[in-house]
């Protein structure tokens, strides 16, 4: 079994330190999905894709909430893709690259991802992808570690295992220029998980 570390993971399962971190994924991910339900859809059953969703775990809870009538994770990460299936049978799963999404355009009214974009050598064509599905009116929304958290070190190790695993760290007017440059309004900012990540809800 291949037990390199991804993004999603930390430690080996079964390990003290993965059982820590899966339990503070847990959380982190039960109140994004508040924000997104309360933030990120409105007016109607809603169409949400998490393009580049890791193993999935918010996509499993928003597919429970009777406001979203469809919820899609993508990723190009089989593994975490089949966790997700153990874990959920009934979540509609996709294997795609962020950077060139197999949906029409305009097919969803929230396409979001979190602690993904800050991985890829270009954010800003994920950001176009995440755009180009979406709806007009609908929403964007990109989470990332930020730059004035307690990740903020990154920048100095950023070579390294450590920092190589964390990713890019970006601050609030980064995130939204990035965002607007993909042609995206940004209409609100949060900071979560102890401020260890930055996110920036932009509509279309």
């Amino acid at each position: 079994m291949n037990m390199a570390v991804k993004a999603w993971q930390l430690g080996a399962p079964g390990t003290g330190t993965y059982w820590l971190y899966d339990w503070l994924r847990k959380r982190l991910n039960s109140k994004l999905v508040k924000y997104l339900l309360s933030r990120g859809i409105a007016g109607r059953p809603a169409r949400i894709l998490e393009a580049g969703s890791g193993p999935a775990f918010a996509s499993s809870i928003l597919a429970r909430d009777n406001r979203v009538d469809l919820s899609i994770a993508a990723d190009i990460d089989l593994e975490a893709l089949y966790e997700a299936r153990h874990r959920d049978a009934h979540l509609a799963l996709v294997v795609a690259d962020l950077q060139s999404l197999p949906f029409r355009g305009e097919s969803v009214d929230l396409c979001w991802n979190s602690s993904t974009i800050e991985h890829l050598a270009s954010p800003e064509a994920a950001l176009a992808e995440m755009q180009r599905v979406t709806r007009r009116g609908g929403r964007v929304f990109v989470g990332v570690p930020n730059l004035y958290g307690p990740l903020g070190f990154q920048r100095w190790i950023s070579q390294t295992s450590v920092g190589v695993w964390i990713g890019t760290t970006f601050n609030r007017s980064q995130l939204r220029a990035k965002m607007a440059g993909a042609g995206l309004q940004p209409k609100h900012a949060i900071f979560y998980f102890f401020r260890f990540f930055i996110g920036v809800l932009g509509e279309k």
